[in-house]
């Protein structure tokens, strides 16, 4: 795109976009570093989400390196003219021994699982990620509801978790002035409207 201009994903403002309905979601497994594709439905939404971003002129589209998010991409990309950025170190996060397994089973979103990734290294995964990709702007960042927490997280909202559907289209924004305290960030839908976004207490938090 003409007059694009390149920069880190976290130096401006950036959207977020989950991936469409996967064939696990659809069965309520784990599913963090399984790679599955889209479901009948989650294709429909990436068609969706692509008509969300129509009057967005994109410069950039970054997926990760699961194929649910590339698959995701595609009819933007096609929209738009663009080839995606792969980052795969903003994957999912690696549930180890839960993969696979009914979501009934997983104790909590901040459960450290067996085999898997703590909570801790993978919210430090995603933010040091972020903080390296560097990509023409306006971007959409086409990823995971693990990663959009883990992302929060490293703004400074603590541990939260925030409701985000499958293929629905929010924009980071920095807040400027910075507050003296808090987040430097906020998240808006594309009306505008701010999320919601509530830190857990710390019996929630585990």
């Amino acid at each position: 795109m003409e007059n694009a201009t390149t920069r880190g994903l976290l130096d401006g403002p950036f959207y977020f976009l989950r991936h469409g309905e996967s064939t696990t979601n659809a069965m309520d497994l784990v599913a963090g570093l399984t790679d599955a594709h889209l479901s009948e439905r989650g294709q429909r939404q990436a068609i969706d989400a692509a008509e969300q971003v129509r009057a967005i002129p994109l410069a950039s589209v970054i997926v990760t390196g699961l194929y649910r998010t590339h698959q995701s991409a595609v009819p933007i990309l096609e929209q738009k003219g663009l080839t995606p950025f792969v980052e795969p170190g903003l994957n999912e996060r690696d549930w180890g021994e839960l993969e696979g397994r009914p979501l009934s089973e997983r104790p909590s979103t901040f459960y450290n699982p067996p085999g898997g990734e703590t909570w801790e290294d993978f919210a430090a995964r995603i933010w040091r990620a972020a903080q390296w990709v560097r990509v023409p702007a306006p971007t959409l960042l086409l990823a995971h509801s693990g990663t959009f927490r883990a992302l929060l997280y490293g703004m400074g909202f603590g541990k939260v978790r925030p409701q985000l559907g499958n293929s629905v289209v929010v924009e980071f924004q920095p807040v400027d002035p910075p507050p003296a305290e808090g987040p430097a960030w906020r998240v808006v839908d594309l009306s505008g409207k701010p999320m919601t976004i509530t830190p857990l207490k710390e019996d929630q938090a585990t």
